[in-house]
């Protein structure tokens, strides 16, 4: 057993490492999204990109709720991971999008959850070019709540 302490570990600086989920809505979690584009735009992009990745089964999509909801199996071990994208118009009438990633079981998915969310918001941003994305202020304040 290794005796060093959280904080020599490194692990004091990566707590979600520990975590086996990671949800927009959190105050330490991955950054939402808002967007000066139509909302019909990023829909389109985000359905488009979890149909494509591999391991990825769109359970439920629906546009009217705003509601994206996906399986994500792991490639090496097979594990199940749930997605939940909310997709919402603000009083501005911006798009917001917010994800939860959580493993179905486990205590620990060493970021999986958290990265999984990055890369589908960053190819989001790619997608709808950088003068869409626009500063959230207070990140993850105000979000939709389950």
């Amino acid at each position: 057993m290794d005796s060093r302490d959280e904080s020599e570990s490194g692990e004091a600086h990566r707590p979600w490492f520990r975590e086996n989920s990671a949800d927009t809505r959190r105050p330490d979690g991955p950054e939402p999204r808002l967007y000066a584009t139509p909302f019909y735009d990023a829909w389109g992009e985000l359905i488009a990109y979890a149909r494509e990745r591999r391991g990825w089964d769109v359970t439920h999509a629906d546009d009217s709720a705003g509601l994206i909801s996906v399986r994500c199996a792991s490639r090496v071990f097979r594990f199940i991971d749930d997605l939940t994208i909310w997709m919402t118009l603000d009083e501005n009438g911006l798009t917001r999008v917010d994800a939860l990633s959580q493993a179905q079981r486990g205590i620990s998915d060493f970021g999986v959850n958290r990265r999984r969310i990055d890369r589908m918001l960053r190819s989001l941003d790619e997608a709808l070019g950088p003068e869409a994305r626009l500063d959230m202020g207070a990140p993850n304040a105000n979000s939709p709540q389950e």
